[in-house]
């Protein structure tokens, strides 16, 4: 309902007091029927029961609740008897108004109501009476900016969009890359470890080779066992340059993968100069 202080009752002397809200001392609006049978305007009495009042009939004297209001409806002779009370308007004068129909006496046929131009949510900060807004909707240099504001705020929505994807795809290949480094960093702890082996049997392969050197009589059957740790460590040192190899190429790939993040993150900075420039040019335009 529009805000009763746009109209005033004419002859309000004669309005029957059994309209009259004991709270408000005005004639009922939306009234509520309470459980002990008196009536209030709803917004007075849901006032009072926020405020922890008890009821305000001498009779009942309950604290206020939403049990205590009743569900159903005032009486219909009621509601038509306040919607036949006779209004002034305050803002055209106009007189005569059955307040049941003063809501579409104001969006209709008040020529003082004042309005908003469409164009507020652009910009636009008129504020006048219905006569004048039909003739500043023609002229307002918003509403004629609006086809090119609304395909701007589009192109940003839509940028924005991909620099959300973008976004999510740098953080995929950062937990790829991630993920690339810790299997490095296992393979590489694997190799060191392998190294470790490797100068190990180093040392042993030479102790034993100082042993063959003093047992002489063993020599052909510690040459065979030193030639047998011998290919071994050929071995090891070839898949140690095997997984060198490995560790290589996930080098390159990884370097490979920062050279597309870095691309990405460019494209990223371009497209947000972009928006930066469509939203100073819309600012522009909405000035």
């Amino acid at each position: 309902m529009i805000s009763s202080s746009f109209y005033e009752y004419i002859d309000r002397e004669s309005i029957d007091s059994d309209l009259i809200c004991s709270l408000c001392d005005n004639p009922f609006i939306d009234p509520i029927v309470t459980q002990c049978g008196d009536t209030y305007c709803r917004l007075c009495i849901e006032k009072d029961m926020g405020n922890g009042s008890h009821c305000p009939s001498q009779s009942c004297n309950q604290l206020l609740s939403t049990d205590h209001l009743t569900l159903n409806p005032p009486p219909r002779l009621v509601v038509s008897m306040l919607d036949k009370l006779k209004v002034r308007c305050q803002l055209c004068e106009k007189t005569n108004i059955n307040r049941g129909t003063f809501d579409e006496h104001i969006k209709t046929s008040c020529s003082e109501y004042r309005k908003d131009c469409p164009g507020k949510n652009i910009g636009c900060q008129w504020f006048g009476s219905k006569n004048e807004h039909d003739e500043h909707t023609k002229t307002c240099l918003f509403e004629k900016l609006r086809p090119m504001v609304d395909i701007l705020y589009k192109i940003i929505e839509n940028q924005s969009l991909d620099i959300e994807k973008l976004k999510k795809q740098i953080e995929q290949q950062t937990t790829e890359i991630g993920q690339l480094n810790t299997q490095v960093d296992q393979q590489k702890a694997q190799l060191e470890r392998q190294a470790a082996e490797s100068r190990q049997q180093k040392i042993q392969l030479d102790q034993q080779k100082t042993k063959l050197e003093q047992q002489t009589t063993e020599l052909g059957q510690q040459k065979t066992q030193a030639d047998q740790q011998k290919t071994k460590l050929e071995q090891l040192e070839a898949q140690l340059q095997q997984q060198q190899i490995q560790i290589s190429d996930i080098q390159s790939e990884n370097q490979t993968q920062n050279n597309e993040i870095t691309s990405i993150r460019k494209q990223i900075a371009k497209l947000e100069e972009e928006i930066n420039k469509l939203k100073s040019t819309a600012l522009w335009f909405c000035k």
